[in-house]
């Protein structure tokens, strides 16, 4: 929501110039989106200057200098802010230090790093890499990103940038950076129900009164359409609230599940009439050099990037500002995890090092206290938000509002298992059983699969040929990617072959 640079001794007077807050050479950008608002004030010796999410019933705050208050009217305003029930980023500039604040709606991350005494951050982590001094990786969750074992941590993939993760104040004093984490979140456990529960009911109710709380045009708004549960559930509350027409789009798939998902979509859009647009996923194979971005990505962005970024792209060229996704369906309605059993070498990938494996048996470093919602989710908004950004779009996730994830906690697991209370959903509007159980899986293995077998080879060549981190740093074996490689030339795949096409994505965020 927000980039920085901020000095060790930022003045106290901090002007507006219509585009960011300055002080000297001090400045603080808002992302500027109508989903967005600023508040800023200062007393005597502090300042504060907060980008957050607007609510519904709320008169916006305009951007502009900061308010001049006393010291008990800036104290008031301040606990406000930080009590804000949208995703906000909160700055104080004081004698001190500054400090960040994050509160627990992180739709969109902020990124921290210093460079000599200065303070920079950013929503886009690739944004940071002119401000280090040098590439210095940080081998866990570098080896994280190889073995696809991500979690929702401060740590990235340079030891000298860090997530400000949810609920979270980073400090930054006489160029010194540190960083606070919050109090475990609580969460709730399974409850019984009463045999005449109106379960789906509470369900449609409680996804109404989350998308309410967030502000949004309804002209202006997408919903991801996969044709998935979770995105079907979102569009059919949207369209229930504001009636036909609304946009809609998604990513196609070929062959016989694209199909199916082709039939089961037009039966959603026939039903709510939504204004749709589809791509191919085909068309924008994984590592394909035609549809390489104009702008460096992060190492943590999806592999399939390229045809959800054009979607992005027309829609933004249709009038849309606001995304609707199905991020957080999955793990809303998901059972307790059973404890994982360390990974050994038989788990990875061959080209990993022992290294590489090594560092892999830290799995709790930088990972923070137990969030509101789950680890997952809040990786996947944070991986996310950096593509919608980019397009001019604030993404919405109602499904992973802590109410949602709390209503979820409390069911019992007959009602989670199998996604049961998103399908009893559309089972009870008299959707087909085709759209509310597929029986064939829909995703994008082929198309991973087509662009390994086309791209992949020559993409590994390259980098072990012209050099890579991920070689020179001792994080793969080069002796073994060659071989991979080569069983890709001839389309000869062995089994965690496909997770070479994350050695591609993650060398071409780190060069």
């Amino acid at each position: 929501m927000l980039s920085i640079r901020i000095d060790t001794s930022p003045g106290r007077s901090w002007e507006w110039n219509g585009v960011r807050w300055h002080s000297g050479s001090s400045w603080i950008e808002p992302y500027d989106h109508p989903a967005l608002e600023t508040w800023s004030a200062h007393d005597a010796t502090r300042t504060f200057l907060m980008v957050r999410e607007r609510l519904p019933g709320h008169n916006p705050q305009s951007p502009g200098p900061p308010q001049q208050m006393n010291g008990r009217t800036y104290e008031a305003a301040i606990a406000e802010a930080r009590e804000w029930a949208g995703a906000y980023h909160l700055i104080e500039i004081a004698p001190a230090g500054t400090s960040i604040t994050t509160g627990a709606r992180a739709t969109a991350p902020v990124y921290l790093t210093v460079n000599g005494t200065t303070l920079h951050g950013h929503w886009d982590v690739a944004r940071l890499r002119p401000q280090l001094p040098k590439d210095e990786l940080d081998p866990i969750e570098v080896a994280r990103l190889l073995a696809l074992t991500g979690h929702y941590s401060t740590r990235t993939a340079w030891s000298r940038i860090r997530l400000l993760t949810e609920r979270s104040t980073a400090d930054f004093h006489d160029g010194d950076l540190t960083v606070r984490l919050p109090q475990p979140a609580q969460h709730d456990q399974s409850r019984e129900l009463a045999a005449d529960a109106p379960v789906i009911a509470a369900y449609e109710q409680l996804l109404d009164a989350v998308l309410a709380d967030h502000h949004y045009l309804p002209d202006r708004i997408a919903v991801e359409l996969s044709g998935g549960m979770d995105s079907s559930n979102v569009a059919l509350s949207l369209e229930h609230r504001h009636g036909r027409g609304l946009a809609s789009g998604a990513l196609m798939q070929e062959g016989e599940a694209g199909r199916q998902q082709k039939r089961r979509r037009q039966t959603l859009i026939d039903y709510a009439g939504f204004r749709d647009t589809t791509l191919l996923a085909a068309d924008y194979l994984p590592m394909d050099p035609q549809h390489q971005p104009a702008t460096p990505l992060g190492p943590h962005e999806e592999i399939y990037i390229a045809g959800h970024s054009t979607l992005l792209a027309r829609w933004k060229a249709d009038g849309i500002l606001w995304a609707a996704t199905g991020v957080g369906g999955d793990e809303m309605l998901s059972l307790p995890p059973a404890p994982s059993p360390p990974l050994t070498a038989t788990d990875v990938p061959p080209w990993l090092t022992a290294a590489t494996v090594e560092a892999l048996g830290d799995q709790e470093a930088g990972v923070p206290p137990a969030p509101p919602i789950s680890d997952s989710t809040l990786r996947a908004m944070a991986c996310g938000a950096p593509m919608y950004l980019r397009a001019g779009i604030w993404p919405l996730y109602p499904l992973a509002d802590p109410v949602m994830w709390r209503f979820g906690q409390w069911l019992p697991s007959t009602w989670r298992q199998n996604k049961r209370l998103a399908r009893s959903r559309l089972q009870r509007l008299e959707f087909p059983t085709e759209v509310s159980h597929p029986p064939l899986r829909e995703n994008f293995h082929a198309v991973l699969y087509e662009g390994l077998s086309r791209f992949a080879p020559r993409a590994l060549r390259e980098l072990l040929n012209t050099g890579s981190p991920l070689v020179d740093g001792g994080y793969v074996d080069p002796d073994e990617l060659s071989k991979v490689a080569y069983r890709l030339e001839r389309q000869q795949l062995e089994k965690r072959d496909e997770m070479a096409a994350h050695v591609v994505r993650l060398h071409n965020a780190l060069v």
